[in-house]
């Protein structure tokens, strides 16, 4: 029996009222979670459904080094489980996580801006869609992949607005690059398809599909080096930090022996000792200077060798250095700032962009624009003042552009031969527009 017209118009009529209700009441997370879900079978994100285990800080040596090296090159199955321990462990090294977080923090701090793609006009309201703090994690998980390899970034919780609210990253053992595929558990050879599936438009992969693990796999040696020095100056100052105590006597009978056996014990608690006859108790001057230095010294170099590698030299971590050195250290430095933050750059423009348009409406006027860096030089009060004592001999400059600049308030002008201070005269009229 067909139903009738009225009835399956007015069935209709319901089903649109209902599916509005929902979809205005839903988040973009969801609706996108729901999008994602009805081209694969699976309706949660591969982030919400990976077996993540507890933290191991076990102990890495040279031969750890080398397998973890070997499983994460693996041409058939490339397996990082065994690097991403070798990683974590470097992460108790200050000095090394010290250069790096200088490398990320100068570019998470440096200025930037939003120029239209055909203006070249800056827009101030686009650009707070990246003052956030999920771009703050964003621009550090980017250049973390010079230094840990290959990164798997998931763009896609969003609030109610549609504006994005974190950025995920899912670990290197929990993805493989090579065959572009999530894993629930370290080691599967099958998963969520990120490159080309229905999941493509979420993920951002930093750096290529095999053999890119990142200056932390070449460094290794060094910080391993450094972790077996501290650990024998430890052992050392647990043997001989404290002098050993030297008890001679020529008594052979058993009780008089285990007396003086208590006394070396306890004499720690009780400083002092008895003895008789020609007993004799020797604390040894046991000079420790040359172990001390060949222990220290292995460290400062391991801290050289990763210094130079990171900022390309020590002159930024040195406690001491030349100020002609330090320039030129510096200088070095800047070229890899200056690298990290062209990297951010393009990651931002040809995947972050893009991405974030086909997110959420909410960004779809950034399709219109390019992200920059802004390196122009800010104007300070110091050298503001620098200019107007360099041209002030030659012009005339109005007192009120002055004010309003500095927020100092001019009360006069005064007259150089006589130190006196005139009334501040009334600006003249300009058809010029001033450009503060």
């Amino acid at each position: 029996m067909k139903t009738p017209f009225k009835q399956r118009l007015k069935a209709n009529k319901i089903y649109r009222v209902a599916e509005a209700f929902f979809l205005g009441n839903a988040s973009y997370t969801q609706l996108n979670l729901t999008a994602a879900a009805g081209k694969r079978q699976n309706t949660s994100m591969p982030s919400d459904v990976v077996k993540h285990q507890a933290s191991m800080m076990s102990a890495q040596t040279l031969e750890s080094w080398k397998t973890a090296v070997m499983l994460a090159t693996d041409p058939d199955n490339p397996d990082k489980q065994n690097l991403h321990l070798l990683y974590e462990n470097q992460k108790t090294d200050n000095h090394l996580e010290s250069t790096i977080e200088t490398r990320i923090a100068k570019t998470q701090q440096s200025p930037f801006k939003l120029v239209g793609k055909t203006s070249k006009e800056r827009d101030e309201e686009a650009e707070k869609l990246f003052k956030t703090l999920w771009f703050q994690e964003f621009i550090k998980l980017v250049i973390e992949y010079k230094f840990d390899g290959t990164k798997l970034i998931e763009v896609f919780k969003t609030n109610e607005e549609g504006i994005l609210t974190e950025v995920t990253e899912i670990k290197q053992p929990f993805f493989n690059a090579k065959k572009g595929i999530i894993l629930k558990e370290p080691g599967q050879t099958t998963g969520e398809d990120y490159r080309f599936g229905p999941l493509s438009t979420y993920y951002i992969q930093i750096g290529k599909d095999y053999k890119d693990l990142g200056t932390r796999a070449l460094i290794a040696p060094i910080i391993l080096a450094k972790k077996l020095g501290l650990g024998s100056w430890l052992d050392f100052i647990e043997k001989y930090g404290v002098p050993p105590l030297f008890v001679t006597t020529d008594r052979e009978d058993d009780e008089r022996l285990l007396e003086l056996f208590e006394m070396a014990t306890n004499f720690k608690s009780n400083n002092f000792m008895i003895g008789r006859g020609n007993e004799k108790f020797e604390i040894p001057n046991i000079s420790s200077t040359n172990s001390q230095e060949a222990f220290d010294g292995l460290i400062k170099r391991a801290d050289n060798e990763v210094s130079k590698r990171i900022l390309g030299g020590t002159g930024l971590t040195d406690e001491k250095g030349f100020v002609g050195s330090v320039e030129i250290q510096f200088e070095l430095a800047q070229f890899r700032f200056t690298s990290d933050k062209l990297l951010v750059r393009n990651v931002v423009n040809e995947k972050l962009i893009p991405l974030l348009v086909k997110l959420s409406p909410a960004y779809s006027s950034l399709a219109n624009f390019d992200f920059e860096w802004d390196d122009e030089d800010e104007m300070t009060i110091d050298k503001l003042i620098k200019i107007i004592q360099a041209l002030g001999g030659y012009f005339d400059f109005d007192p009120q552009q002055i004010e309003q600049i500095t927020g100092l308030k001019i009360l006069g002008i005064k007259d150089s031969s006589s130190g006196t201070a005139t009334a501040k005269p009334e600006p003249v009229a300009s058809k010029k527009k001033v450009v503060t």
